[in-house]
């Protein structure tokens, strides 16, 4: 059962990548559709977490502030995410959102006094060597080129994801394992509210100005979402080693927003590219090992 908890959160990750990709690039004529996606999607994860929390339901007023924390993490995940997908590399951008595990892992190194194992090492240093790959330029090539915007939505998505992880690891810590489903129901509501404040602060993108054959996608990513966080806790509890659930969940949504990528979209990136890649997934590994 554990290994079909697997396989489902591989696809749950890469359900996400996909249904931001495909809402993005199907409302490039619109404009600031990242609060809009932001806002139906966390909705679609709060409303999940809804069911899960209210049936076993425990509170304790503690679990509050990082719930909020949470939330302002989720929420600079999520829009750094859906205009890195929109403007650049799906692929590549793919790579990046794995990529929350080095900060993670540097955060443990200082503040959780973790061992720098020579399987974290050697990962650490073939993720430097994929970064090199994966940025080299390449001027007679007809990839999207790397722009300074996206590598400034790229580091939200990195940021926001490498803080959620470490914040659920605090709320672990200190609570013992417990009010799991609680945190996550107040911590996605959290993000729906900030979501909204963007939302509202500025011209924002009309519900009716949206290609109706795309409304369904942020409603998906975000239970997609939801699934993924539920899925990591049943595994967690479970025999299945953690060394085994965080690169499957790592490598198997890259690999499928990837192949997302070249047969949906026909991505033609440069070999370097690919390599760069291929090395960050073992280097994934490495660094789970």
């Amino acid at each position: 059962m554990e290994y079909i908890y697997l396989v489902c959160s591989m696809c749950s990750s890469a359900i996400l990548s996909i249904m931001t990709t495909l809402f993005g690039r199907a409302n490039t004529k619109q404009k600031n559709t990242s609060s809009l996606y932001s806002v139906i999607a966390t909705c679609a994860a709060f409303a999940s977490w809804g069911i899960i929390y209210f049936c076993d339901a425990e509170f304790s007023p503690s679990v509050i502030i990082y719930s909020i924390a949470y939330g302002l993490f989720y929420t600079t995940a999520m829009i750094g995410m859906f205009k890195a997908y929109q403007i650049g590399s799906v692929s590549l951008t793919a790579f990046i959102k794995q990529l929350s595990l080095i900060g993670v892992a540097f955060w443990g190194f200082i503040f959780w006094n973790n061992r720098v194992t020579f399987n974290i090492a050697l990962g650490l240093i073939l993720i430097i060597f994929a970064l090199y790959f994966c940025f080299k330029s390449d001027k007679t090539s007809t990839q999207k080129a790397i722009t300074f915007k996206w590598i400034v939505y790229a580091l939200m998505l990195l940021t926001g994801n490498a803080g959620c992880s470490i914040i659920q690891k605090y709320q672990q810590l200190a609570f013992d394992g417990r009010y799991k489903n609680m945190f996550m129901f107040f911590g996605t509501g959290i993000a729906v509210v900030v979501s909204l404040i963007l939302y509202f602060n500025k011209n924002r993108c009309e519900l009716r100005k949206i290609s109706k054959k795309t409304i369904l996608f942020p409603i998906i990513g975000g239970m997609g979402s939801a699934l993924l966080n539920l899925l990591i806790l049943l595994m967690i509890s479970s025999p299945l080693s953690e060394s085994i659930i965080f690169p499957g969940i790592a490598v198997g949504g890259l690999i499928l927003t990837t192949m997302f990528s070249v047969i949906g979209y026909h991505e033609k990136l440069h070999p370097y590219r690919w390599f760069g890649i291929g090395v960050g997934a073992i280097a994934l590994i490495f660094l789970n090992m």
